[in-house]
């Protein structure tokens, strides 16, 4: 008896798979910039086990925005980091006992949530291989803000249109700087519902980041001003809204 239940304990310890802890860190990456981490509110991090939809780690990045000779001026050669200590990064610990693939999900900054953008992708995780320099993910576009914006004007009142264009992960913009925001297109609008009232172009107010125009109001009732941004270039882009009241 003692021989069958010893051999039973056997064959049940042999059906089981041990867990083992795979280390992960994943990094996000403005696109044509540098790391998403604490200045701008970091990134949220979700690592879902696609198959049972389990979420297996969950987080934001924090740390720096890494290296700009390295990220942004160095030549880039295969097999090259350009992670150093510092950079922002969500880092997870994951228990495992076979391959497992995983979507991760991420999305930011999330300190200014009007320009928010999200990316995601799958990918296999392996027992006992750490993932070590990390998964990196790029996030388009840029963080959009409008500055003091008033909410009532009369028809002919010029509206002032304030801005501050940065990138993803906070770096600054301006015309021939790194970058250059002479390859942009900054424009304001004004809409009554599906109609275009004007539109303007913002030019550089010689503060770093920030631009300004002038519209002028015209119609009456409920209107919304919009601005955007857009490099061709890059594809990013980013759009700002705000209502505005024009008396009668």
């Amino acid at each position: 008896m003692n021989r069958v239940i010893v051999l039973l304990l056997m064959g049940l310890a042999a059906g089981v798979s041990l867990a083992e802890s795979v280390n992960v860190n994943v990094r996000i990456l403005a696109n044509d910039a540098k790391f998403v981490g604490t200045s701008m509110g970091g990134a949220r991090v979700v690592i879902t086990d696609i198959e049972s939809g389990a979420v297996l780690a969950s987080g934001v990045t924090e740390g720096a925005t890494g290296d700009t000779r390295l990220i942004m001026r160095e030549p880039r050669h295969r097999g090259a980091s350009i992670v150093t200590d510092g950079a922002a990064v969500f880092s997870a610990s994951i228990d495992i006992s076979r391959p497992t693939r995983v979507r991760v999900e991420a999305s930011g900054p999330l300190g200014f949530p009007d320009s928010m953008a999200q990316v995601s992708a799958t990918h296999w995780l392996i027992p006992g291989h750490d993932i070590v320099d990390g998964w990196t993910m790029t996030l388009p576009g840029f963080v959009l803000e409008l500055i003091d914006v008033p909410q009532r004007f009369a028809n002919g009142d010029p509206i002032p249109v304030h801005v501050k264009l940065v990138m993803m992960c906070g770096c600054p913009t301006k015309p021939g700087g790194l970058w250059d925001s002479d390859q942009y297109t900054i424009r304001g609008q004004l809409w009554s519902g599906d109609t275009l009232v004007s539109g303007v172009d913002l030019k550089y107010t010689g503060k770093t980041s920030h631009y300004r125009a002038v519209i002028t109001a015209q119609g009456s009732g409920a209107l919304e001003l919009l601005v955007y941004a857009v490099d061709t270039s890059t594809g990013n882009t980013a759009v700002v809204k705000a209502p505005l009241l024009l008396d009668e």
